[in-house]
């Protein structure tokens, strides 16, 4: 399927040095796991991860903090960031965007298409426009009125419109009157989020995990276990009460599901890695897009990791081709060799 690389050299002929930024990243001078806060397992993935870059030979240098982008110039070769979610409106972008000011190569996908996957209802509508097959939806936020009817036929899924790990997702999000629709949809932006309602689509979610390459490498199909109503993926089932992943067969639809791939990589792409989920039915051989993610989760346990060891890949495989496609995607950029961390 791919070829694993050897970890990259920089111009002095080292292992290539990393700036690993995460919200539970280890930090200096004690570089050991952060303490469990509530946050499902996210204080053990990211030390994880931090822990597997080391160890396939990289030169690591790791923070908890979003600001120690601002030292990466001159300091490091590539900056890895899984500072998905910190508290600034709108996060996803700002380490990429940085990055770019900087002329640092990153991991992810540039900051105008990390903004569209990131954005579930631009996501939809630049999706559409590419001819795939996404559900009806609106966005609704506290500056305007929730319209008093429904724009499009139920039963309807209400979600944020800006977020990741199923957050705010509960049973109750699935909704039969547009009234349903209304009261979810409130709960959210009471919380000051603002809300993505799309049409409800039955069927299981599956997730279809790519790598980036000269053509995108897809690698499986993936299904998050599930026991809510719809087999939905709630908040506290992703974070606190995970059931696991298992590979799945899409049966006559592989050669549709490759072709939306090679369509999204087309126009969105290239991309270091990404997601893209979907609604199946297979009673009714239909299948519709939900969003797209980037950056996302590549633990062992993951949908990521199980697709590849399908075909003989480790974790370790996975994280040294990402890193390899990632700065060799990105060597038009200025790169700087002055060590000062």
């Amino acid at each position: 399927m791919f070829k694993v690389p050897e970890i990259q050299l920089n111009a002095y002929g080292k292992p290539a040095r990393i700036l690993y930024l995460a919200p539970y990243a280890p930090d200096a001078p004690d570089f050991s796991q952060k303490p469990y806060t509530g946050n499902g397992g996210y204080p053990q993935y990211h030390y994880n991860i931090y822990k597997a870059i080391q160890d396939i030979g990289y030169d690591v240098v790791s923070s908890s903090k979003p600001y120690s982008v601002q030292f990466a110039k001159g300091n490091v070769d590539y900056v890895f960031s899984l500072m998905n979610r910190f508290q600034m409106a709108k996060p996803e972008i700002f380490i990429s965007s940085y990055c770019e000011f900087i002329q640092v190569p990153y991991l992810g996908a540039p900051p105008n298409i990390r903004a569209i996957a990131e954005d579930k209802l631009l996501t939809k509508l630049v999706f559409r426009s590419l001819g795939l097959n996404m559900p009806e939806g609106m966005g609704l936020s506290k500056e305007r009125e929730i319209p008093a009817e429904a724009p499009f036929p139920g039963p309807y899924f209400v979600k944020k419109r800006f977020g990741a790990a199923s957050g705010g997702i509960r049973e109750d999000s699935i909704c039969g009157t547009w009234e349903a629709v209304a009261s979810c949809a409130k709960r959210l932006m009471e919380k000051g989020h603002e809300v993505l309602v799309e049409q409800y689509c039955e069927g299981i979610d599956v997730t279809v995990p790519v790598l980036g390459g000269e053509e995108p490498v897809i690698l499986g199909f993936v299904q998050p276990k599930s026991d809510k109503p719809g087999n939905i993926i709630t908040e506290d089932l992703k974070l606190h009460d995970h059931l696991g992943y298992q590979l799945v067969s899409v049966h006559d639809l592989e050669q549709d599901i490759i072709a939306d791939v090679r369509k999204v990589w087309a126009a969105p792409g290239p991309l270091d890695y990404f997601r893209i989920d979907y609604r199946i039915d297979f009673e009714k051989g239909e299948r519709r897009i939900l969003e797209m993610n980037i950056c996302c989760h590549l633990g062992k346990s993951g949908s990521i990791c199980l697709a590849a060891a399908q075909h003989g890949y480790t974790q370790a495989d996975i994280l040294k081709y990402i890193l390899d496609y990632s700065m060799r995607r990105q060597k038009g950029l200025q790169q700087y060799g002055t060590w000062l961390i």
